[in-house]
């Protein structure tokens, strides 16, 4: 994806105001409306690593126990010849019209792109299937975080079960991972070393996994050639931090067990439907981690 900070705006509003939010209908104001006629500067801070062979779309769901809701999403993997890029879909399907337009797009357009391709995910992963290093990219609000992880190893076991997946025969195995237990099912004909997420290590690629709770499910629901796209992770304006500071921050904001502390510098400020100034509730949002350790 190739999203400049300042695209982020937009995106982030809708994210702010649409991900786990339950107050009246807050107005988050950030961008003036005479910004909607400028053109969106081209995207920097970028890190070309590969170019995309294949591509594997996935129904991504996640389940939040506590508040009783699931989110399904649309999520793409592309495989290059070394690394592995798991993205949004939405967020590869705006970015894919950016480049149409070669980036002669105003910001009132650029929101427009949005309400067609809207996206919810917050982060991406980028592996090295060399050695097997992953780089994460995750968000709150307006902060935008980058971690490593060279420790992202499965143990798995190898188990004699068969199930079909978009016509491929696939074997199960299963893990437990930072404190989540792991079925994947993977396609031995299909001979990457990889999956969606952080889900890797198997001797074919994984199609469809899910945990034994219940709260996560990612299946394929297409493959195909890539067009050559390039595979690019976002290195710049991030704040680095290690996987575990990142992990607690999102959790602390999202249980609403701390209040939520702007790293980024943006200006917010929040009203109700009729304009009046309002604090933002702190409160549980949707949260549903991939790691209890």
């Amino acid at each position: 994806m190739k999203y400049h900070n300042i695209i982020r705006l937009i995106v982030l509003v809708c994210a702010c105001l649409g991900s786990g939010t339950s107050f009246a209908q807050p107005v988050l104001h950030i961008v003036p409306p005479e910004l909607a006629n400028e053109p969106l500067p081209r995207p920097v801070g970028y890190d070309t690593v590969d170019v995309a062979r294949l591509e594997f779309v996935y129904e991504q769901t996640e389940v939040d126990t506590v508040l009783s809701r699931s989110e399904t999403v649309p999520c793409i993997l592309h495989v290059g010849e070394r690394y592995t890029h798991y993205e949004d879909y939405h967020h590869f399907q705006q970015d894919s019209v950016y480049q149409t337009l070669n980036w002669e797009i105003t910001y009132g357009k650029s929101e427009e792109v949005y309400n067609m391709y809207p996206s919810d995910l917050r982060w991406d992963c980028l592996y090295d299937m060399r050695d097997g290093r992953y780089r994460v990219n995750d968000a709150y609000s307006f902060d935008l975080y980058t971690y490593e992880d060279s420790t992202a190893q499965f143990d798995w076991t190898l188990l004699p079960d068969t199930v079909t997946v978009c016509g491929y025969v696939c074997r199960k195995a299963e893990a437990t991972f930072r404190g989540i237990r792991w079925t994947a099912w993977y396609a031995p004909d299909i001979a990457i070393p990889a999956g969606p997420w952080k889900l890797n290590g198997l001797p074919g690629l994984i199609l469809w996994a899910y945990d034994d709770k219940g709260t996560h499910d990612m299946k394929l629901t297409a493959a195909r050639k890539a067009r050559g796209e390039v595979i690019d992770f976002h290195v710049g304006k991030r704040f680095r931090m290690k996987r575990e500071r990142v992990l607690s921050l999102l959790k602390r904001y999202k249980t609403g067990s701390a209040p939520y502390e702007n790293m980024s510098g943006f200006s917010l400020s929040y009203t109700d439907e009729h304009g009046n100034p309002i604090e933002r509730p702190q409160q549980r949002e949707f949260y549903v981690p991939y790691e209890l350790e």
